[in-house]
């Protein structure tokens, strides 16, 4: 029995010395140990470390599973007894074991590294002497130890490993418990090839990662999304991706990695968060609800609305919801004054009297002016001061109403009949001198709207010339965008600046005309 037990673990070790041979990592390991065997039974107990010495030379056959659990067959022969100091007490026979057993690495220190064990196992009792009997059986092995590293190939150990034995035959004394035995042992364990501790068939002492399987092309380090970056450089390890963006991947080709690009599918720009902007107003189309067509930001990129439909924008519309072809307002009297400022919606009147008729000018509406045909002030409801003025007076207090333009020198609607007004004055009045002011709104540059009122003035200078006022009675002075008249920020207020005013003298003035009278 023995000699079949013997040959059955001479092969063992020789198919695993084959096998290791193929590998170039520590799979399998060999070891070999020395110590001394305990006996713990029906005769008596000499543990720990109690007489008599009895000696054990111990194999071992390893397979590495995972850096925490090894799978060992092992072996051994020696011999077990005890010594009481009497003769019907003292023993010693012969043994020979083996077992297959788990041991449970408790740590991964690369120096120290304790562990347990437990496994299976069978031994045989032989050679009786000293009251000793044959005898075999199962055993069960537990034990403990430590690791010592002294190399990638080499590591000592201590194994101390308490066996509880199926049989209670082998110490010639039967009783109520099973007979049982301790060995302690201290050996070499040889790896065969290098050690593995990830398993990922790079040896540690090669591996760059030694901890986590990887790819020997890598040096032992894993490239989990196989895009040619290891892990540990790759910013999107679980996504294939280009090193030049760290493993990222940027699949549209806009220079933006898929993780930063809102539109990762369609090329953009990195203004708009890697989207294109296809209408090109500023506004990436994944933000733009009108990404075909041109808008502002505060229509979430949709062009300006005209709500009404009238052709102005709602921007520009001063009436969004009322067509009207007058700043978007409807005027139906056509009288220059949108209808929600006109006090006089129906009937064509002046913009300096709320839209009303005006019919003396004097600025008060007729239906309010108490004396309609003779221009007089506001406070005295549209009449006159009680005195006549002097001619002197009326020539030094006359100023024309104000002369509109729609644009540039395009004269507003009653452009003529105010020609005409001065011109009746300038007949009425032979000894008048007239001069001529030009105004403009705020819109431009101070010189533009400089050079705009000058040509204003220039304008009424030559329709007076032509109605057949003697030009030398005539000044005329553009005055750019100051002393407006109404509020610049609005249409109505800008078209009210757009003016010139004619203003009489008894006295000619002396104006640098640059040549142009």
């Amino acid at each position: 029995m023995k000699k079949q037990f013997l040959i059955t673990l001479i092969l063992f070790v020789s198919l695993s010395l084959s096998i290791s041979a193929q590998n170039n990592v520590a799979d399998w390991g060999v070891g070999f140990s020395i110590g001394k065997t305990q006996y713990d039974g029906d005769r008596g107990s000499n543990m720990f470390f109690g007489n008599p010495y009895n000696q054990h030379i111990g194999f071992r056959v390893g397979r590495y599973i995972n850096p925490l659990l090894d799978v060992k067959l092992a072996g051994g022969v020696g011999k077990v007894g005890a010594d009481d100091g009497t003769l019907d007490g003292t023993f010693d026979v012969n043994m020979l074991h083996a077992n297959l057993a788990v041991h449970a690495n408790l740590s991964r220190d690369t120096r120290f590294n304790p562990f347990v064990s437990a496994g299976i196992g069978y031994a045989s009792f032989s050679g009786s002497a000293r009251n000793a009997t044959d005898d075999s059986g199962m055993t069960i092995p537990l034990g403990a130890g430590l690791k010592w590293n002294l190399s990638d190939d080499v590591y000592a150990f201590y194994h101390g490993q308490y066996n509880l034995y199926s049989g209670d035959e082998y110490d010639n004394f039967v009783a109520d418990g099973n007979d049982r035995h301790f060995i302690h042992e201290l050996g070499l364990n040889f790896n065969l090839g290098k050690e593995d501790r990830d398993g990922d068939k790079v040896a540690d002492s090669k591996d760059a990662c030694p901890d986590t399987p990887g790819l020997k092309e890598y040096d032992g380090c894993p490239d989990s999304d196989l895009d040619g970056i290891i892990d540990g450089e790759d910013d999107c390890p679980m996504v294939a991706g280009l090193a030049e963006y760290r493993g990222c991947p940027d699949t549209d080709g806009d220079g933006i990695i898929d993780g930063d690009d809102a539109c990762p599918e369609v090329a953009g720009d990195a203004m708009y968060a890697g989207c294109p902007d296809t209408d090109g107003d500023g506004i990436g189309d994944n933000l733009d609800e009108c990404p075909e067509e041109s808008g502002v930001s505060k229509y979430n990129g949709c062009p300006v609305p005209d709500t009404d439909g009238d052709g102005f924008d709602d921007d520009n519309d001063n009436c969004i919801n009322t067509p009207g072809d007058l700043n978007g307002c409807p005027d139906r009297d056509d009288d220059g004054t949108a209808d929600k400022d006109d006090g006089c919606p129906d009937t064509p009147g002046s913009i300096n009297a709320y839209g009303c008729p005006d019919g003396d000018g004097d600025g008060v509406a007729d239906k309010d002016d108490e004396c309609p045909e003779e221009a007089g002030l506001a406070e005295l409801n549209g009449c006159p001061k009680v005195r006549k003025p002097t001619p002197e007076e009326i020539i030094n207090s006359y100023e024309s109403p104000h002369i509109l333009f729609e644009r540039g020198t395009v004269p507003a609607e009653g452009y003529q009949e105010s020609i005409d007004s001065i011109v009746q004055f300038a007949n009425d009045y032979p000894n008048a001198y007239l001069n001529i002011g030009g105004y403009s709104d705020s819109q431009g540059s101070e010189s533009s709207n400089m050079r705009i009122s000058q040509r204003r003035a220039r304008k009424v200078y030559d329709s007076l010339v032509k109605a057949g006022v003697d030009p030398e009675r005539l000044t005329y002075e553009g005055y750019g965008e100051a002393d407006p008249v109404a509020d610049n920020s609005t249409p109505e207020g800008r078209k009210l600046n757009r003016r010139a005013v004619v203003t009489a003298s008894t006295v000619k003035r002396e104006i640098d005309t640059g040549g142009k009278r």
